[in-house]
């Protein structure tokens, strides 16, 4: 997803990276790779990357 300040919000978000979900900036975007066997673990980990990207933008 394309987001202002994409590598400092990558950085803010790396800190709750699990071992299973991992957080990166390239250029103006932010990848976000979720490797899990379990789909409520998918969902959980969607759910918190995209509440705390919602809070980095009102920051």
């Amino acid at each position: 997803m394309e987001i202002k300040e994409a590598e400092k919000v990558a950085k803010a978000l790396k800190v709750d990276d699990p071992e299973w979900c991992n957080c990166k900036a390239e250029g103006d975007k932010i990848l976000i790779e979720i490797r899990t066997k379990k789909i409520s673990s998918l969902l959980f980990a969607i759910d918190d990357y995209l509440m705390h990207l919602k809070m980095c933008e009102g920051i």
